[in-house]
């Protein structure tokens, strides 16, 4: 029997970031939303771990955050990690839309649905922040704040379903390139700006300069982007920039000017809608 699930992606709503810290990350403040655009894993039983994608170039060097996750899931269950892993990619490599983050811990439930392990939320979260520090997120999905280096996870009521439009360029950005950038310069405000009623759905992303002085292509995007509405940001630390309040001939002027670009129409998701999403067992189709 093949099991199905859908991994959606993020947006980060605001992202404020702080000192380094002596593990090498950085302290982090921000508010996560999922969204309707999503990646799909399918598994089966087999004898050995296997994976296929139909983006190859993801798994070439035979090791991603899904297999990965897979190997941690059956050490810790003292088990051999036997299964045919199928990955449909559709969110965008680098732009700060936690595509693998996504795919690891759907995958991380998927396997323990397949391989019949009984795993505590506490377990799958301790595997979910050794795979790494956007994973975490993905178990719960829905609205959430999240601190630290992005492993402490704090649920909160999830806003009105919005309707939001993602510029992405034909290039991705590298994660470690951008903080590397940032190099430690931020300090955390005590309350994010999207926590207090304001008329804006997006706040700050400290990251922002970063990503612009790594990949000056930018420009030109976030541009475009100002032009259609002033309530638009990047996503974390990646090329993906996210406009709120963009209707329809806001997406006819971005597909003019930005024919190389993808121009994707999403919405904000909810815990519950995660959860079914992401079920093996009842996930939407």
């Amino acid at each position: 029997m093949r099991l199905t699930a859908l991994a959606p992606a993020k947006i980060n709503r605001e992202l404020r970031v702080g000192r380094l810290r002596p593990d090498g990350y950085h302290e982090v403040r921000s508010r996560i939303v999922s969204i309707s655009l999503a990646d799909r894993l399918s598994a089966e039983a087999a004898s050995e771990l296997s994976l296929s994608c139909d983006a190859p170039e993801l798994i070439a060097s035979g090791e991603n955050l899904v297999t990965r996750a897979a190997r941690l899931l059956a050490a810790r269950a003292g088990i051999a990690a036997g299964a045919s892993i199928a990955l449909e990619k559709r969110v965008p490599v680098g732009g700060g839309l936690g595509g693998g983050s996504a795919d690891a811990a759907v995958a991380l439930r998927l396997l323990a649905r397949l391989w019949r392990l009984r795993q505590a939320d506490s377990a799958f979260a301790e595997l979910a922040a050794e795979l790494g520090s956007d994973v975490p997120f993905f178990l719960a999905g829905g609205e959430a704040d999240v601190e630290g280096r992005g492993e402490v996870v704090t649920p909160v009521p999830d806003g009105a379903s919005a309707d939001l439009l993602l510029l992405v360029p034909p290039f991705s950005i590298s994660t470690s390139a951008v903080y590397r950038r940032f190099a430690g310069r931020g300090v955390l405000p005590e309350r994010l700006d999207v926590a207090s009623p304001s008329e804006r759905f997006l706040g700050p992303n400290d990251l922002a300069p970063a990503v612009l002085e790594e990949e000056p292509r930018m420009w030109d995007y976030v541009e475009s982007a100002a032009r259609t509405t002033a309530d638009h940001a990047i996503s974390g630390s990646g090329a993906a920039i996210v406009l709120h309040g963009a209707g329809a001939e806001a997406e006819s002027l971005l597909r003019g000017r930005h024919p190389e670009a993808r121009i994707i129409r999403c919405r904000t998701l909810s815990r519950e809608e995660h959860a079914r999403w992401t079920d093996p067992t009842g996930g939407v189709s």
